[in-house]
C-alpha cells in the first residue's frame, strides 16, 4: 500500500508539472487563498492564488486562460503580435483580434490590445465597440477553436465576415433563441451582404421605409454559392421564385427558406435592397432610404407565444355565441375561449409540431376606427402590437369587404413590435355562423402564413386553382391547413411542418 501511494504521488507530480497545477487534496475551499492546487480540496484548483472549481468552459477560468479537457485552467502564452485562433490563446489583458482578408480570403488573427469596448455577446455596430475587436451579426464575438472556448449559452460557430467579403471565421455565437441585428443602408438602393452562420435554421429580413406610399424590399438575392438568384423580381415571377418575396408599401419581409428543397446556405447572400415608387411605367427607384433588420433562429425550439388583443366587442349582434368572451378579462377565464378555441388551436398547432408558449390578454379601448376593420387600413391596428416575440392577434368586430374573416402579412416580421405588419386580425363575427373550433382553424391558418407558409393552392381572379406553394410534398387538397377556403382542413405535409418549425417567430 505504501508503494502504491508513492506511485500515485509520483504520477500526480508529473501531471501537475505538465499542467502547472498542484495535486489537490488540501483543505482550502472555494474562494480560499492558495499557492498551488495542492492547497485546494481535490475537486478544486488554484488559479490566480484562489481556489476555484474545475472549469467546463474557458470563461470559468477568467481572461487569458483556456479550459483543458480535464477541467483545469491553463494560462495562455500568446503575446502582443503573436498569431492566434481563439481568445484563449492570448495572455491576460490581450484579445485575439481579426485582421480582414481581401478578395474573399479568410481573415487571420493576432493577439492585440483590448479596445476597451463591450464584452462578448453585447450589442455592437462596429468592431471598435467590442473589447475583442470583432463585431458580427450585431454582437461582439470572441474567436474560438471549439465550444469549450466559449461562454455558457454560446457555441463555436462558422460566421461570415462581411468585411472579408463573406469569408468564414470561427466565433462564439449565441446558441439558443434568435439573434437580431440591423444592416446599415446608405441610400434608396444598395447591395449588401446578409451573413448566415452555420447555426442558423432560418432567417427573416424586414425592410421598412417611413413613406408608406413607397414600396420597399429586396429586388434580388443571390446565395453564397452564386447559383441562380433565389429572388429576382425583374426576371422571375413571384410564384415561381425559389424564395417568395416582393416589395410592399411601407414594409415587407423576406423569409428563408420557403421550402426544404431550397435550404438556407452558410455564407453571405448578396442582397439588393431598394425603395420603389410606383409609376405608370412600373416601379422605379424610390427616394427614401430603407431600414433593414435581420433575425436568425439558431435552435430547434418550437414554442409560439400568442398575444391576444380585443377591440370593442360590446353590443355585438352575435355576442350570445361568444360564450362570455367579449374582452381580455373574460377571455382569460371563459371556457369557450380557453377550451373550445385555445384547446382546438393547440391541437392544430401540435399537428405541425408546435406548442403554445406564453399567452397574454389585453383590451384596446378607444380605437373605434379599428373595431370594424377595413382590409386597406390594417397598418394602424398592427402598429399597436407591442410584443416583438411571437405573434400579436387582434380580435375585431368584423373585417370589410364582407366575407373576409382574417388577414395578415405573409410572411410577417419576426422580432419587430409596433410596425404596420406586426400582427394578424381575426373577425369575431365569424362566430355568427361558425364555431370556436372553426375559428381556431382559421387562426392557425393565418398564423402559419405569418410564419412563412403560403396557401397550398392560390386561386386566380376567377377562383380557379392556379398557383401551388413551393413545397414539393404538399398537395392541393382542401384537407390541408393552408387551403384558402375557410372550410379547409388541418393537415400539413412533412415539408410544411419543416418550414413552420424553423420560423424565427418561435422561441
Amino acid at each position: 500500500m505504501r508503494h502504491g501511494s508513492r506511485s500515485c504521488l509520483v504520477l500526480c507530480a508529473l501531471l501537475a508539472a505538465a499542467l502547472g497545477l498542484g495535486c489537490g487534496g488540501g483543505s482550502a475551499g472555494v474562494g480560499d487563498a492558495c499557492s498551488d492546487s495542492g492547497d485546494c480540496a481535490s475537486s478544486l484548483q488554484c488559479v490566480r492564488s484562489v481556489c476555484i472549481p474545475r472549469c467546463t468552459r474557458a470563461p470559468d477560468c477568467g481572461d487569458g486562460y483556456a479550459c483543458a479537457s480535464n477541467g483545469s485552467c491553463v494560462l495562455a502564452t500568446g503575446q502582443l503580435g503573436d498569431t492566434c485562433q481563439s481568445e484563449v490563446d492570448c495572455a491576460p489583458g490581450l484579445a485575439c483580434l481579426l485582421m480582414d482578408g481581401s478578395g474573399g480570403a479568410a481573415p487571420t488573427a493576432a493577439c492585440g490590445a483590448e479596445t476597451g469596448g463591450h464584452a462578448a455577446n453585447a450589442e455592437c455596430a462596429v468592431d471598435d465597440d467590442c473589447r475583442n475587436g470583432t463585431c458580427a451579426l450585431g454582437h461582439c464575438i470572441d474567436l474560438c477553436r471549439t465550444t469549450i472556448d466559449c461562454a455558457q449559452g454560446t457555441s463555436c460557430a462558422q460566421i461570415p465576415r462581411v468585411e472579408s467579403d463573406g469569408a468564414l471565421f470561427a466565433g462564439c455565437l449565441q446558441s439558443h433563441g434568435t439573434v437580431t441585428w440591423s444592416i446599415p443602408i446608405a441610400g434608396p438602393r444598395q447591395s449588401v451582404l446578409l451573413p448566415i452562420p452555420d447555426l442558423a435554421r432560418s432567417v427573416a429580413v424586414t425592410f421598412e421605409v417611413e413613406d408608406a406610399n413607397q414600396k420597399v424590399g429586396a429586388i434580388k438575392v443571390v446565395p453564397p454559392d452564386h447559383s441562380a438568384a433565389v429572388v429576382d423580381i425583374a426576371n422571375v415571377d413571384y410564384y415561381n421564385a425559389l424564395v417568395r418575396h416582393r416589395p410592399e408599401l411601407g414594409l415587407s419581409t423576406l423569409a428563408m427558406p420557403s421550402s426544404p428543397t431550397t435550404p438556407l446556405q452558410v455564407g453571405a447572400y448578396t442582397m439588393t435592397v431598394s425603395s420603389l415608387r410606383p409609376s405608370i411605367m412600373g416601379d422605379i427607384v424610390g427616394t427614401v432610404t430603407p431600414t433593414v433588420k435581420a433575425v436568425i433562429k439558431v435552435d430547434p425550439s418550437v414554442l409560439l407565444d400568442l398575444h391576444f388583443y380585443f377591440l370593442d366587442l360590446t353590443d355585438h349582434p352575435c355576442a350570445a355565441a361568444f360564450g362570455g368572451a367579449l374582452d381580455a378579462t373574460s377571455a382569460a377565464v371563459a371556457s369557450t375561449f380557453q377550451n373550445d378555441y385555445l384547446g382546438q388551436l393547440r391541437l392544430v398547432l401540435a399537428r405541425a409540431g408546435l406548442g403554445i408558449g406564453t399567452i397574454t390578454f389585453e383590451d384596446l379601448d378607444n380605437h373605434p376606427e379599428s373595431d370594424a376593420l377595413d382590409a386597406s387600413a390594417t397598418a394602424a391596428l398592427f402598429a399597436l402590437g407591442a410584443h416583438s416575440g411571437g405573434v400579436n392577434v387582434f380580435f375585431v368586430r368584423e373585417i370589410s369587404p364582407a366575407g373576409l374573416q382574417a388577414l395578415g402579412p405573409s410572411p410577417g416580421p419576426a422580432g419587430l413590435a409596433g410596425s404596420r405588419e406586426s400582427g394578424i386580425a381575426i373577425g369575431i363575427d365569424t362566430l355568427c355562423y361558425r364555431t370556436w373550433d372553426q375559428l381556431a382553424r382559421l387562426t392557425a391558418h393565418e398564423l402559419a402564413r405569418y410564419m412563412g407558409l403560403y396557401d397550398n393552392v392560390e386561386p386566380d381572379a376567377m377562383m380557379f386553382p392556379t398557383h401551388v406553394d413551393p413545397i414539393a410534398d404538399s398537395d392541393t387538397s382542401a384537407a390541408n391547413l393552408m387551403f384558402f377556403s375557410e372550410l379547409g382542413g388541418e393537415d400539413l405535409s412533412v415539408g410544411q411542418r419543416d418550414v413552420l418549425t424553423r420560423s424565427p417567430v418561435l422561441r
